[in-house]
């Protein structure tokens, strides 16, 4: 905790997530909006040529713009993962603006910020991502809590239908990237300030579980949100929870396009391993992670020399 004070604690964190949520809708309108436009004028084109003069029934008209956006919902359903990561983007200005007024505000004030970790420890970041996203993959697939999940499997659908750049660029890079910027450097940063490290994890991680609509969604993103919480704070970086989202978004995209989970799915005994591999993987890396100096490590003031916190 570094104890700002705020004048109002509750628009400190609401206004960001709503004006997070705002840009990103507004966006996903816009281009949809531009993709039906062309449609939506051939169909009036249409009902003025058909209706030679007579009024058409509403009925009519509805069922005339309905036939002509046809082709133009499965263009945006065809290009949803790229619509998503244009939304995300956009949101990187105003979340990059106020990640950078916190961090000088801190400055100001002469708030005590965490030692930062050394390069050196990210690899088990990379690796607790690695193994920590085959494992979660494979359980869910030998427990079948996907297979439930109507929402889930729409989703999987659209999504991994795009091209693979898409996918790796949208999913594996701009996706996390934004989405860690507003959850961990606003949002749980922001909790941080007058609160405990759990309540302030739990918090963001359940804003964070609530932008996704599927059930099988919502309980993956809270458990994660949590761990990537906990890198914030022991790596004292936003690097550390932006590597570790961008290695299990960008592992995920690969091994499916690769056909890795599809190989290990073919035999259950290969499925349990990798399940019990990753797991212990998994556990290595966070006590090696646990190991490293403090929760909150050695505080220090900020002396504005300092300004790697973001990327």
């Amino acid at each position: 905790m570094n104890q700002i004070q705020r004048k109002s604690p509750f628009w400190s964190v609401a206004g960001p997530l709503l004006g997070y949520l705002a840009i990103q809708s507004a966006v996903q309108f816009m281009i949809q909006l531009v993709i039906e436009t062309p449609y939506i004028i051939r169909a009036y084109r249409d009902i003025l040529r058909s209706s030679r003069g007579t009024v058409p029934s509403m009925w009519e008209i509805r069922d005339s713009y309905e036939k002509a956006l046809e082709p133009a919902f499965e263009l945006i359903t065809a290009h949803r993962v790229e619509i998503l990561a244009a939304a995300a983007l956009s949101t990187i200005i105003l979340t990059g603006i106020l990640f950078g007024r916190d961090r000088k505000l801190e400055q100001r004030i002469g708030a005590k910020v965490p030692e930062k970790a050394p390069l050196s420890k990210y690899w088990t970041v990379v690796v607790l991502g690695i193994a920590g996203g085959i494992a979660a993959t494979c359980l869910m697939g030998m427990m079948q809590i996907a297979f439930y999940d109507e929402m889930y499997q729409e989703t999987a659908q659209i999504t991994y239908s795009a091209g693979f750049a898409a996918q790796l660029i949208g999913l594996g890079l701009v996706v996390p990237a934004a989405e860690e910027l507003m959850f961990r450097g606003i949002l749980y940063k922001r909790f941080r300030e007058r609160q405990s490290f759990w309540y302030s994890a739990v918090c963001s991680s359940l804003l964070f579980s609530f932008m996704h609509s599927s059930t099988t969604q919502v309980i993956y993103t809270f458990l994660l949100g949590l761990m990537l919480s906990y890198l914030y704070e022991k790596f004292g970086s936003l690097k550390a929870p932006a590597l570790l989202h961008i290695v299990l978004n960008m592992g995920s995209v690969i091994f499916t396009e690769a056909g890795v989970f599809r190989w290990i799915a073919a035999e259950p005994m290969r499925m349990a391993g990798a399940v019990i591999a990753g797991a212990f993987l998994c556990s290595v890396m966070f006590v090696l992670i646990q190991r490293m100096p403090g929760s909150v490590r050695a505080e220090r003031p900020v002396d504005g020399s300092d300004r790697s916190d973001l990327f």
